[in-house]
């Protein structure tokens, strides 16, 4: 019975985990197009191709650097906020769930990357590390803390 409590919890954590780090993306990338001059109506999905389209193909290379760096910052904060939300809410093996959200937001990006082809090359080199890294990172954060100030209880 509590093995079943635990996956459940688990299970609940991280889809929690994924739904805080993907509203973030969402919301971070919505700001992002909208700073750079793109009108946004409703959500920025059912336009997505054609704003990766656009800002690809812009004459001036600093300002589609600064739109694709500006995707990669928020997409890497996002992954972090989603991967700590993860860790705190399980009971244990906090980095490992806090990857695992790492490793399912690098499979949206995959799946991003291959269903809008406008990605800049180096954009889409950098992003997979950085969905994992980012989230690894929000995990460790929480394993820190929770040995500084919870030191008797096991942090796995």
């Amino acid at each position: 019975m509590i093995k079943d409590r635990t996956i459940l919890r688990n299970a609940i954590a991280v889809i929690i985990g994924l739904v805080v780090a993907l509203v973030f993306i969402t919301t971070a990338i919505t700001f992002v197009a909208t700073s750079y001059g793109w009108e946004v109506d409703g959500l920025i999905f059912d336009e997505w191709r054609h704003v990766v389209k656009n800002f690809a193909r812009l004459s001036e290379a600093n300002q589609e650097r600064g739109f694709f760096w500006s995707l990669l910052i928020s997409a890497g904060i996002g992954s972090m906020i989603g991967g700590t939300v993860t860790a705190v809410l399980v009971k244990r093996a906090k980095l490992a769930y806090a990857m695992l959200i790492g490793f399912i937001l690098l499979l949206i990006g995959l799946l991003d990357i291959i269903f809008t082809p406008y990605h800049p090359f180096w954009y889409e080199i950098i992003l997979l590390p950085v969905l994992f890294f980012f989230s690894w990172l929000g995990g460790k954060v929480v394993v820190v803390i929770y040995k500084k100030f919870f030191r008797y209880q096991k942090v796995l």
